[in-house]
C-alpha cells in the first residue's frame, strides 16, 4: 500500500486537471501571470509528482503584457487522444480561450490556437470517436444576478481549428440561484455522460457538483446528493477550506479518485494559496461518492501500489544557477530565462532593470513557490548598488502586498533595508549600515511571521505577514519568494550577483 498525505501538491498549485496514459498520470495547474505557464507533473502512483516541463514557455505562447498577478492563465484542462496531449485554458489577459498540443508531455507544446467564438472561462475538452467537443463556462445572455452562469458545449473541428455547428447549453447549476457554475469536465462512464463542475465561487462556499445524461447534449439531471464534495458545512475554523474544482481519474485497476483544489488557512488567511488535494471515489446507484464514509477530504489515504513503486524523498529546495534555469523557478509575465541575465560559475548576474514589482511589466525577479509557513530561505549576494539601485530577497503576494529585504545606497553609504507594503501603505521596518560588498540575506518564516537576518544579525521584531494573502488582499495566487534587482525607473547597465538560493520548508 502507498500512503498519500494531503495536499499532494503543496503551495500555489490551483485548479488541478488530470489524465492518465497507460500507467502514468499527468496533471496541470493554473499559473495566472507567472511564467513559464502551466506546469506539467507526472506520477505513477498519485503520490509522488515530478515536474517534467511547462506548457507555455515561449513568447509566442504566453501573452501577459500588463497583467496583474491574478490575471493571465486560468484553469487548464489536460486530455490525451490518439497519440496527442491537449491542454486547453483561458488567457484572460490576452486572447481568451485557446488550446495547445504535444506528442510528448515534456514538450515542446505547439503555439496556441485561440477560439474566437468561445466566450467565458474554464474550458475543457471531451473526445468521442473521431469528434472533439469544447465544454465551457459563460455568463448567461440575460443574467438574473451576479455569477449567473451556464455550462455549454460545441463541436471543435481540430482540422479547421475552430468551433463548428451550434452551441448548446448543458446545465446551469444544481441549486436555485447557483453562483459561478464553472470548471466543467465531461466524461462518458459506462452508458452515461457525466458533467462535473464547481459551484459557489472559489472561496468558502466552493463545492463540486455533478449531473448526468443518457445523451451527450442532455438533458442533464443533477445528482440528488449534490454537492458531492464541499467543506463549507464544516465551519470556518476547519483546517482545510475552499474545496472544489475537481477532476476525476480512473486507475488501471478500475479504482476512481478525484483531484481538487483547497486551502489551509490559519487565522483566516491562506498565504500558500490554493493547493491540490486527492480523495477516493466509489460509485453507488450510478453516482460518484467522494471519500465514502467520511464526506470530506482526508488527511491521508492509502491505495494499492505495484511492487516497483516507492516513495520519492524530496530534498530541500536549492536553486543552483545554471542553464537552463531550474524548472521550479518562475518570473512575472515572462520566463526567467528571457531576462537579460548571465550565469557565470554558478552565480546569477541579475540586471538592475528599471521595473519594480509595482509595475505591470517584467521585473528582474526569479522566485519559487512558498510550500510551507515555516521556512528558512537564504541567499548570498555580491553587489554594491548605486543611486536608485536595490537588490535582495522578496516575499511576494501581489504588486501591492509584499516584503522586500534589499541592499541599497543612501547618501553614499550602503544600507540593509527591510520594508513591507500592504496596499497603499509602505512601512520601513529597519535600516542599518551594510558594510562590505558580500551580504547574506535570510528570511525565517514561522506560522504567519517573518524574521529577517542580514549578515548574521536579526533586524527588529518579526513581521506580521498574514495579510499577504487572497483573503485580505484579493486575487487567486499564493506567495512566492525570490531574488530581485531594480534601478527603480532609472537606467542601469549593472548586475546584482547572487549565489545559490537555499530554501528549506518545514
Amino acid at each position: 500500500m502507498v500512503k498519500i498525505t494531503n495536499p499532494i501538491q503543496k503551495g500555489f498549485y490551483p485548479d488541478p486537471s488530470i489524465c492518465r496514459v497507460g500507467k502514468d498520470y499527468y496533471m496541470v495547474h493554473s499559473t495566472f501571470a507567472y511564467a513559464p505557464g502551466i506546469p506539467v507533473f507526472r506520477s505513477s502512483d498519485l503520490k509522488n509528482w515530478t515536474l517534467i516541463g511547462h506548457v507555455l514557455e515561449r513568447k509566442e505562447q504566453l501573452r501577459l503584457t500588463g497583467a496583474n498577478v491574478s490575471k493571465g492563465i486560468y484553469a487548464p484542462t489536460i486530455r490525451y487522444q490518439k497519440g496527442l496531449f491537449y491542454v486547453i485554458a483561458t488567457n484572460v489577459s490576452g486572447g481568451g480561450n485557446f488550446y495547445v498540443t504535444a506528442a510528448d508531455p515534456n514538450g515542446p507544446w505547439s503555439d496556441p490556437v485561440f477560439l474566437t467564438d468561445a466566450p467565458g472561462i474554464d474550458p475543457s475538452l471531451y473526445f468521442e470517436e473521431d469528434a472533439c467537443y469544447y465544454v465551457g463556462q459563460r455568463t448567461k445572455e440575460h443574467p438574473a444576478y451576479y455569477g449567473d452562469c451556464e455550462i455549454w458545449i460545441q463541436e471543435l473541428d481540430l482540422r479547421k481549428k475552430k468551433l463548428v455547428n451550434t452551441p448548446l447549453v448543458l446545465f446551469d447549476g444544481s441549486m436555485k440561484e447557483t453562483i459561478w457554475a464553472e470548471g466543467p469536465h465531461l466524461y462518458r462512464i459506462g452508458k452515461m455522460y457525466y458533467l462535473l463542475l464547481a459551484e459557489g465561487g472559489t472561496e468558502f462556499n466552493h463545492s463540486v457538483t455533478i449531473a448526468r445524461s443518457q445523451s451527450l447534449y442532455g438533458p442533464y439531471e443533477a445528482c440528488p446528493n449534490n454537492p458531492i464534495l464541499t467543506h463549507r458545512h464544516l465551519g470556518r475554523n476547519y483546517p482545510v477550506q475552499c474545496i472544489g474544482h475537481g477532476d476525476l481519474i480512473e486507475t488501471p485497476d478500475g479504482h476512481w479518485f478525484m483531484v481538487m483544489l483547497g486551502t489551509r488557512p490559519l487565522n483566516g488567511c491562506a498565504e500558500l494559496g490554493r493547493e491540490t488535494f486527492l480523495a477516493s471515489v466509489i460509485w453507488e446507484d450510478g453516482w460518484p461518492v467522494v471519500s465514502p464514509g467520511m464526506g470530506k477530504v482526508p488527511d491521508f489515504l492509502e491505495i494499492s501500489a505495484s511492487d516497483n513503486e516507492q516513495e520519492v524523498l524530496v530534498p530541500a529546495t536549492e536553486i543552483e544557477w545554471k542553464e537552463p534555469i531550474d524548472m521550479r523557478c518562475i518570473g512575472l509575465r515572462d520566463h526567467p530565462a528571457q531576462l537579460p541575465l548571465k550565469i557565470i560559475d554558478s552565480r546569477l548576474y541579475l540586471p538592475y532593470l528599471p521595473e519594480t514589482m509595482e509595475d505591470l511589466s517584467v521585473p528582474a525577479f526569479i522566485g519559487i513557490r512558498l510550500l510551507s509557513r515555516d521556512f528558512d530561505i537564504r541567499v548570498t549576494m555580491e553587489s554594491e548598488p548605486k543611486g536608485s539601485e536595490e537588490a535582495g530577497l522578496l516575499y511576494f503576494y501581489n504588486e501591492i502586498h509584499y516584503v522586500k529585504v534589499v541592499i541599497s545606497e543612501r547618501e553614499g553609504q550602503l544600507h540593509a533595508v527591510t520594508a513591507i507594503r500592504k496596499g497603499n501603505k509602505w512601512e520601513e521596518q529597519s535600516r542599518a549600515v551594510a558594510a562590505g560588498k558580500i551580504h547574506e540575506i535570510k528570511l525565517l518564516g514561522h506560522e504567519q511571521t517573518l524574521s529577517v537576518e542580514i549578515d548574521g544579525k536579526i533586524t527588529e521584531q518579526p513581521l506580521d505577514i498574514k495579510d499577504l494573502c487572497s483573503q485580505t488582499a484579493g486575487g487567486f495566487t499564493g506567495c512566492t519568494v525570490g531574488v530581485y534587482a531594480s534601478s527603480v525607473h532609472k537606467a542601469s547597465d549593472q548586475f546584482a550577483v547572487f549565489g545559490p538560493l537555499h530554501a528549506q520548508f518545514f
